[in-house]
C-alpha cells in the first residue's frame, strides 16, 4: 500500500532524529534522510549539497511547497527555526515526530469514518450503470430497439441525465460532510446553493488555528520571543488564518498588543480568538504562550474529530433526499420505462 506524504514525512523526520542521536549534525541528518527514495527532504537535502547554506535551504524547501503540504512546511521551518537559533535540535524533532504522528493517525481515523458515508453513495449511484450494463449484455438488439423508438430514447436520456445530477448531488453532500472544499466554493451564489442542498460545509479556520498553533509553539521552544515565532512561523501558515498572521507579523514590532487582535478580526471560529487572547495575555502578562497554543491545538483538532463525526451522521440522512428524488426516478426512467413500453408493444402486437 503506498504510505500517504504525511506518513511520508513522520518516517523522514524518524530518520533525521536518528541521525542526530548518532552524532551527525542537522546538516547531515537531513542529507542521510534523504538518500531514501521519494524522501520529503530531497529537495533541501539537494540545496545543501550544493553548498547552500542551511537555515536558507529549510526556509527555501518550506516556501516553495507550503501550500500543498501543511505537516512538511512546518517541520521544515521548525527546524530551520532551530538552525539558526544553534539550540540542539532533538528534542524538537522527537516532539515534532510524535506531534506529527498523532496528527496523521487523526486523519487516517477521519478517512475510516467517512469511508462508509462515500461507499454507500457509489453504491447508490451505480444501481442504473449496473442494470443498463446487464441489459446491453443480455440484449443487445433490444437496446437498439430502445433508442431507436422515441419515447424509449427521451426516457433513458433523461434517465441518464438525473443520474447525473444525483451523482453530483450526492457528491457534494459527501464531501461538506468530510469537510472537502469544493472547487466552487468561493462563488457566493453556488455556495449558498451548496449550502442548501448538502449542507453547509464547516470552516477551516480552526484547522488553520491548530497547524500554526502547533508550529508557532516549537518555534518559542528553540528560545524565540512571542514576536519573533510570529514572524518565522507566518510566510508557512495557510488559509485565511495564514494570511492574517501574515498581516500582523507586518506591524507587530510597533503595535505588538494589537496586530493580532486586528488581524484575526472577524474570522469566526472557536481558534483565532482564543489565539489573539493568548498572544496578547503572553505579551503583556508575560504567561508562557507556548503551553497556550499547544492547548489550543489539542482541543481544536478534538472538536474537529467530534464535528467529523456528528457530520458523517447527518449525511448518512441527507443522501436519502437525492435518493429519493433523483436517483430512484432516474433508475425507473432509464431502465424500467423501457422494459415497460416494450413489454406493452410486445403485447398488442
Amino acid at each position: 500500500m503506498k504510505r500517504t506524504r504525511s506518513v511520508q514525512v513522520v518516517d523522514v523526520l524518524r530518520d533525521v532524529g536518528d541521525a542526530l542521536r548518532s552524532g551527525a549534525s542537522l546538516r547531515q541528518a537531513i542529507v542521510r534522510s534523504a538518500e531514501s527514495p521519494g524522501s520529503p527532504l530531497t529537495p533541501a537535502a539537494s540545496a545543501l549539497t550544493a553548498g547552500r547554506p542551511l537555515v536558507e535551504s529549510l526556509r527555501a524547501t518550506a516556501a516553495s511547497g507550503h501550500r500543498g503540504d501543511a505537516d512538511l512546511s512546518s517541520a521544515l521551518c521548525i527546524l530551520a527555526v532551530h538552525a539558526e537559533a544553534g539550540g540542539d535540535p532533538l528534542p524538537a524533532v522527537r516532539a515534532l515526530t510524535d506531534r506529527l504522528g498523532r496528527r496523521a493517525a487523526a486523519r487516517a481515523e477521519a478517512r475510516a469514518l467517512t469511508t462508509q458515508a462515500r461507499l454507500g453513495a457509489r453504491a447508490l449511484l451505480l444501481l442504473t450503470p449496473a442494470f443498463l450494463v446487464l441489459v446491453v449484455a443480455s440484449d443487445p438488439g433490444g437496446v437498439a430497439r430502445w433508442l431507436a423508438e422515441p419515447r424509449t430514447r427521451a426516457a433513458v436520456i433523461a434517465g441518464v441525465a438525473l443520474q447525473g445530477i444525483g451523482a453530483v448531488w450526492m457528491g457534494s453532500i459527501v464531501r461538506s460532510a468530510t469537510g472537502r472544499p469544493s472547487r466552487y466554493a468561493g462563488v457566493p451564489f453556488l455556495r449558498a446553493v451548496r449550502a442548501v442542498l448538502a449542507g453547509r460545509a464547516r470552516s477551516q479556520i480552526d484547522a488553520e488555528v491548530a497547524e500554526a498553533s502547533e508550529t508557532m509553539a516549537f518555534a518559542l521552544d528553540a528560545g524565540l520571543a512571542p514576536s519573533s515565532a510570529l514572524v518565522a512561523v507566518a510566510p508557512y501558515a495557510r488559509g485565511e488564518f495564514g494570511d492574517a498572521l501574515r498581516r500582523a507579523s507586518e506591524d507587530v514590532a510597533s503595535v505588538p498588543h494589537e496586530a493580532v487582535t486586528t488581524a484575526v478580526d472577524g474570522l469566526g471560529g472557536r481558534g483565532a480568538s482564543r489565539f489573539a487572547a493568548a498572544y496578547v495575555s503572553s505579551v503583556t502578562l508575560g504567561v508562557p504562550l507556548a503551553p497556550a497554543l499547544r492547548s489550543i491545538a489539542d482541543e481544536l483538532r478534538e472538536q474537529a474529530s467530534i464535528d467529523l463525526a456528528e457530520d458523517v451522521r447527518r449525511a448518512s440522512v441527507r443522501v436519502l433526499v437525492p435518493l429519493g428524488l433523483v436517483v430512484l426516478p432516474a433508475f425507473v426512467l432509464a431502465c424500467l420505462v423501457p422494459l415497460f413500453v416494450g413489454g406493452l408493444e410486445g403485447i398488442t402486437g
